[in-house]
């Protein structure tokens, strides 16, 4: 079995679910990825299919020793022992080995593996929970370069211990639940901590005169079923570095059909519209009356996930 597209997802949730039959894990601000291990050369791909591997070098070493395996897990970028997203966020688009290996001493990486797939041949993903996680366990105390995502059977103090260490949030599993490739199921379910999410890019703005058009605030969306509804506009935020490869990955179109119309643009600015297929992170404070999101901050692009997928979470 060669590494699938599309790893398994939770669903998200207000509150953890309770009662036997739970465990509880972390959940890590990083990006998901599947690694796979076959004659100790690994492969690792994002959450989308794409094969990553060349970005993330000193995780070659994941490998060793170990015939065949696909390991389910996140790579996060760690700043103060806790996990930074703005600091993975220099690894993430990086398709180049030789820059990969100059950023490894500046923003080092780690796997957290929380489930395991396959092992040794052996099709584990029909498996309840339960049993993969004890063979990722062992796996892990043969073979030490792996680090396993702890889990715990009390929710409420899971939770208790997430925010005190500043963690994102909190997944609740089934422990029964089998392994489903590439679907979203209520078996799984996270409950973030902070305000925010992802978006889709609708447009972007800049000042009407400046004649190089730098963007400086960018137009986001989401998706209510199959309508593409408008969420709000952020800047605050934006690096140049950031505005730049934002603009060079934008693909300019006509105004997009955004269910309740089109925000004008703001005063001096001018608009463009794009293609909704670029995917951000953003922080906030709450959603107000009029659907837009307030106090926004960008927090970095997500190409590792489907725009289609992009709901409004709160």
């Amino acid at each position: 079995m060669t590494a699938p597209a599309t790893p398994m997802l939770a669903t998200s949730g207000a509150v953890l679910p309770s009662g036997p039959g739970w465990t509880y894990e972390f959940k890590w601000d990083g990006v998901r990825a599947l690694v796979n291990v076959a004659a100790g050369t690994v492969r690792i791909h994002s959450r989308l299919g794409n094969e990553v591997t060349i970005a993330y070098p000193e995780l070659a070493g994941l490998g060793t020793g170990i015939d065949d395996a696909l390991v389910d897990g996140e790579i996060v970028a760690f700043v103060d022992n806790r996990p930074s997203f703005g600091q993975l966020q220099l690894r993430m688009h990086v398709r180049s080995a030789k820059q990969a290996a100059g950023l490894v001493a500046e923003a080092p990486v780690s796997f957290i593996a929380f489930d395991l797939l396959r092992l040794y041949g052996v099709d584990l993903t029909a498996r309840p929970l339960a049993e993969r996680r004890t063979t990722l366990e062992r796996l892990a105390a043969d073979f030490p370069q792996w680090t396993v995502s702890p889990s715990f059977d009390d929710g409420p103090a899971t939770e208790t211990a997430a925010q005190t260490h500043g963690l994102e949030g909190v997944v609740a599993k089934r422990v029964t639940s089998r392994y489903r490739f590439g679907q979203r199921t209520n078996d799984w379910v996270k409950v973030k901590f902070t305000q925010g999410g992802e978006f889709v890019v609708v447009g972007w703005e800049a000042d009407a005169a400046d004649g190089s058009a730098t963007l400086s605030s960018l137009l986001l969306g989401y998706y209510d079923d199959d309508e593409l509804r408008f969420a709000g506009k952020v800047g605050s935020g934006l690096s140049g570095r950031e505005s730049a490869q934002l603009k060079r990955q934008l693909t300019t179109r006509p105004r997009p059909a955004l269910a309740g119309g089109a925000p004008p643009p703001s005063p001096g600015r001018t608009v463009t519209w794009v293609e909704p297929e670029v995917v951000v992170q953003v922080t906030y404070s709450h959603w107000a009356d009029d659907g837009r999101l307030r106090h926004p901050v960008f927090v970095g692009i997500r190409n590792d996930k489907d725009a289609r997928e992009v709901v409004r979470d709160g």
